[in-house]
């Protein structure tokens, strides 16, 4: 699974590169920028955008996702 950080209103969240549903495997790219992607909170990987751990710039998401990569990826 690939981690994206993405804006989300006026904030950034992290990401993974797939739909949420993933029982249907596919090697092309999203149709869509609109689908419903898994975020992360903070534990956990989480369909609900709201759970999402936010931060004020896209600078700051990527240092997160670089300081706590075996978590995000795990």
């Amino acid at each position: 699974m690939g981690i994206l950080t993405r804006r989300q209103g006026e904030v950034f969240v992290i990401t993974s590169d797939r739909p949420s549903d993933a029982s249907s495997p596919t090697t092309r790219a999203p149709a869509r920028l609109t689908e419903v992607y898994q975020v992360w909170t903070g534990v956990r990987w989480s369909v609900s955008r709201e759970d999402a751990v936010s931060f004020a710039s896209l600078d700051a998401a990527d240092e997160y996702v670089r300081a706590n990569f075996s978590k995000v990826t795990g």
